[in-house]
């Protein structure tokens, strides 16, 4: 017993994977899901048919509709006043421009003129107060919940409306599309072509309201600059004649004597300049005491100029006296007396000149000080005239501008009186297409619908497979357990089906068709049982349990004990789970005293042991209920009993309660060889089966071998290729002759 428990090198069933692949649960193959899809037909049929009944129905039910186009198109606005003098033309309308109109043409205030205009409210398509209630509103009119005859409601019409109509700017142009969705094909078509109507007739009425206020708010204007021109320019006048600023010749009066005193000034001290520069050229040749004679003045007066000639007659004539007389002749002496008379007048004459050039240039100075001060008064008083010439001009601009806006607004009025009538009926949009009745319904569109109820069911069905395929919370095939779990895949047991079923219990499968696929699936476990080693000897204590109840350890369990005894191997099968005990009623036995008796001391070995009166097996019940059963398996007790059983039994099969209920299969997993875990196919929870195989590989280091059971067959051949086949049974006589042939 202790190589059982020590000895870890365990061989058992394929171990061609040995770890879990921990992302298995959801991480299902492409080809899996395929094939688990093609698996679920019926359901894709189902749904494919439920939704296709879906939709035959509804399309029968539903209620046509028909959607009608019409389209108006935005030009630039011709004859506006603002625009009377714009060199170019109107500017073409641009994206922001078109989605303002598309809010115009949708806008609440345009709706309700609709309604009003085609007379909607009294049509029970748009006014939901004259529609006849359904039952729940009959039955809410019964007990007063709601009023018999509700009012109508513009809003609630207006909403109506608004839903079924649809406005939007047709791509890559100025045209806006205005659709339509109505039960009646007629009010489809009128509808957008009055709501396109109106818009255009809004547009002219808004225009020629804009007309009007301009060519009253112009003739407003015009006569109120009428009377302020005529006050800016008697305000002109008036001060004009307070200051006397006279215009001559393009200037003031003061500002034209200012002009002359300056030059007056300028010639006066240009005069003075010269008569002092005359004085003091004379004044320096007296200083010098050099003669004055040369002075451009003394050369240019006649008298001096008349001496002169006397003088030089007179030095003449001393002269030639002098050849022939004496200096103290009486006529030499009269003669020189005469020349000192004469030169004497000459100076006399030249001091006149000296006197007289001072007197000019205190003239000229004198002159040069009155206009100066003459000039110094007229700037002092021009001073003032400035100031009052600002004020002039500003209240000349003033006139001037009031003039001038008086002569524009006169232009604009005549310019909008002259084409108010013209633009009257100008507007920035036009019709360019009016909806049209149809004959058919846009929807539904009976061949569209069916086509794409078609696809939609076909894509639903596969959906609704899918969804059940990758949700599916069981094992299907033995790749999904070998890949999720790591643990060896031992085959799976079919599903024997109450009406196929010969025999109350499957354990009598085996015995009475021993060739069907039953029998079959349970020796294909035998066989891995058989070929299972622990180190260097074969497996003899087999332990069979489930993650819950309800999976078949039991039949498994019963089953595989009466192959092995068929087989001729001395097989004993212990019922330890004596929680629920089950192997009595799988074998088809009374109830009698069994493991727990003699755990507990209270029977011996040829008390509990019993023979299946089907098969060569032995059988140890559960026996007597007792309180504690996880520690009657785990003590030594239970190990004496199995060691006692192995020498005499070639196989021991232990039926254990479920994994995840008690403690107990953790007890019995360390005790056994090999441990087979049934799991109900496509049933189990993954999650609880790997809880389990936790549980189960904790209590000791024991391969765990994994059986599908309850597989049906039929629906299993559609997830994998490895199904067992049943042989077809041979008749006696045909067998025995080929033995002897053989």
């Amino acid at each position: 017993m202790s190589e059982t428990q020590t000895n870890p090198i365990v061989s058992f069933g394929d171990r061609r994977r040995t770890t879990p692949d921990e992302n298995a649960i959801g991480d299902l193959s492409p080809w899996e899901i395929l094939r688990g899809i093609w698996a679920r037909k019926e359901i894709i049929l189902c749904a494919f048919a439920g939704f296709m009944a879906i939709a035959v129905f509804w399309l029968a039910t539903v209620t046509p509709t028909y959607t009608v186009e019409a389209r108006v198109m935005l030009s630039p606005r011709a004859g506006e006043i603002s625009t009377f003098d714009a060199e170019s033309g109107p500017s073409l309308p641009d994206s922001e421009t078109l989605q303002s109109e598309i809010q115009v043409l949708t806008s609440r205030a345009l709706v309700a003129r609709l309604i009003a205009d085609l007379g909607l409210a009294a049509n029970p398509e748009f006014n939901p107060a004259l529609r006849s209630p359904g039952f729940l509103g009959r039955i809410a009119v019964a007990f007063g919940m709601r009023e018999r005859n509700p009012q109508t409601d513009i809003e609630e019409i207006t909403d109506v409306v608004l839903s079924r109509l649809e406005v939007y700017q047709k791509s890559g142009s100025r045209v806006i599309a205005i659709l339509f969705t109505s039960v009646d094909p007629r009010m489809a078509a009128i509808i957008p072509n009055r709501l396109a109507e109106l818009y255009i007739a809004q547009q002219i009425e808004q225009r020629s309201g804009v007309n009007n206020e301009a060519t009253k708010w112009l003739a407003e204007q015009i006569a109120e600059l009428r009377v302020k021109v005529q006050e800016s320019e008697a305000a002109v006048e008036a001060f004009r004649t307070k200051s006397g600023l006279f215009l001559t010749n393009g200037s003031t009066l003061p500002q034209q004597q200012l002009t002359e005193l300056n030059s007056q000034l300028s010639t006066a001290e240009a005069d003075r300049a010269a008569a002092q520069a005359k004085l003091g050229n004379a004044r320096d040749l007296l200083a010098s005491g050099n003669a004055v004679n040369s002075a451009a003045e003394v050369l240019q007066s006649p008298l001096i100029q008349n001496l002169r000639q006397q003088e030089v007659a007179l030095r003449a004539q001393i002269a030639q006296m002098s050849e022939t007389l004496l200096p103290s002749h009486p006529r030499v002496q009269e003669a020189e007396a005469n020349l000192a008379d004469l030169q004497t007048q000459i100076e006399k004459e030249v001091h006149k000149v000296i006197e007289a050039l001072e007197n000019e240039a205190r003239v000229a100075t004198a002159r040069v000080n009155s206009l100066r001060a003459s000039l110094n008064r007229l700037q002092r008083r021009m001073g003032q005239l400035n100031q009052d010439e600002v004020k002039l001009r500003a209240l000349q601009r003033d006139a001037d501008t009031n003039r001038a806006l008086l002569e524009s607004f006169l232009l604009r009025y005549q310019q909008a009186n002259a084409r108010a009538e013209a633009d009257a009926q100008a507007a920035n949009a036009r019709i360019v297409s009016r909806a049209q009745q149809p004959a058919d319904p846009t929807f539904p569109r009976m061949g569209s619908a069916i086509t794409f109820a078609t696809l939609a069911g076909i894509l639903f069905a596969f959906c609704v497979a899918f969804l059940i395929e990758v949700f599916a919370r069981g094992f299907r095939t033995g790749d999904q357990i070998e890949r999720a779990t790591g643990m060896p895949f031992l085959g799976l047991v079919p599903e024997l089906e109450p009406k196929t079923r010969r025999n109350p219990h499957p354990a009598d499968e085996v015995l009475h068709d021993p060739s069907g696929l039953y029998a079959e699936a349970i020796r294909s476990l035998q066989g891995h049982v058989l070929l299972a080693r622990v180190g260097e000897r074969h497996a003899r204590v087999v332990l069979v349990t489930s993650a819950q109840p309800g999976e078949g350890k039991t039949a498994t369990a019963a089953s595989l004990a009466r192959v092995f005894a068929m087989g001729g191997y001395r097989t004993v099968i212990v019922d330890a789970d004596m929680h629920n005990p089950t192997v009595h009623e799988a074998l088809d036995m009374r109830r009698l005293p069994g493991l727990a008796d003699l755990l507990v001391g209270r029977a011996a070995f040829q008390h509990v042991i019993r023979r299946d009166t089907a098969s060569h097996a032995h059988v140890i019940q559960a026996g007597t209920p007792i309180s504690n059963t996880t520690a009657a398996l785990a003590s030594s007790q239970m190990q004496w009993v199995l060691t006692a059983l192995q020498q005499t039994y070639d196989y021991i099969i232990i039926d254990s309660p479920a994994a995840l209920a008690t403690a107990d299969a953790q007890v019995l997993a360390k005790l056994a060889d090999v441990t087979v875990l049934a799991v109900k196919w496509s049933e189990t929870n993954r999650k609880t089966v790997l809880r389990a195989l936790k549980m189960l590989s904790a209590a000791s280091s024991r391969r765990v071998g994994i059986l599908l059971t309850q597989v049906n067959l039929r629906r299993y051949r559609r997830y994998g290729s490895d199904a067992i086949e049943e042989y077809p049974a041979q008749a006696p006589a045909a067998r025995s002759r080929r033995a002897r042939a053989v």
